[in-house]
């Protein structure tokens, strides 16, 4: 298992923190503007999330390949597959700790009653942000897997997400 327990409690506690710092941001233009900023600092805990994750896949890296690999019971395919595997139950945890302290205190559940589409619009937030956490888990892993320690992982993946934030996504 790549998150632990300490991870899960910092994406609820960052999620919890954005959103008493924005809470019920109102329906004008600088209110939205206060909602995509909330977002953008929801987004910037991806590093953090990465660089927890790695240390975990280079200790189950190196007991594939001293245990499994040599004995050819199952290919790298099947070790990187079982790591995504293994990775949705905590995703979708910490999916569900990030989005009910972050979407309901920052008030992006009232963005949709003029159009009568607050469900709509609660589901898609959840499934984008539980979208984020997979992607987060995977990027972790690329960037993790070529690498021969988590630090040279580590600096991979900070260009890696500094390009994806120059070039906005």
């Amino acid at each position: 298992m790549s998150h632990d327990i300490t991870a899960v409690r910092l994406t609820c506690e960052q999620s919890l923190f954005i959103g008493v710092s924005f809470y019920q941001a109102e329906l004008s233009m600088s209110g939205l503007q206060n909602q995509m900023f909330s977002i953008f600092m929801l987004l910037v805990i991806f590093a953090f999330l990465v660089y927890q994750t790695m240390p975990h896949f280079i200790i189950q890296r190196q007991q594939y390949e001293g245990r499994e690999c040599a004995s050819r019971m199952y290919s790298w395919h099947v070790f990187m597959l079982s790591n995504i595997v293994v990775e949705l139950p905590w995703t979708t945890l910490a999916s569900l700790l990030i989005f009910f302290p972050f979407y309901y205190l920052v008030g992006m559940n009232n963005n949709g009653i003029l159009t009568d589409s607050v469900t709509e619009r609660g589901g898609l937030m959840f499934l984008i942000v539980w979208t984020f956490m997979l992607f987060q888990s995977t990027f972790a892993d690329m960037c993790i897997a070529g690498a021969n320690t988590a630090e040279e992982g580590a600096i991979l993946s900070l260009l890696m997400f500094a390009l994806s934030l120059i070039f906005c996504g």
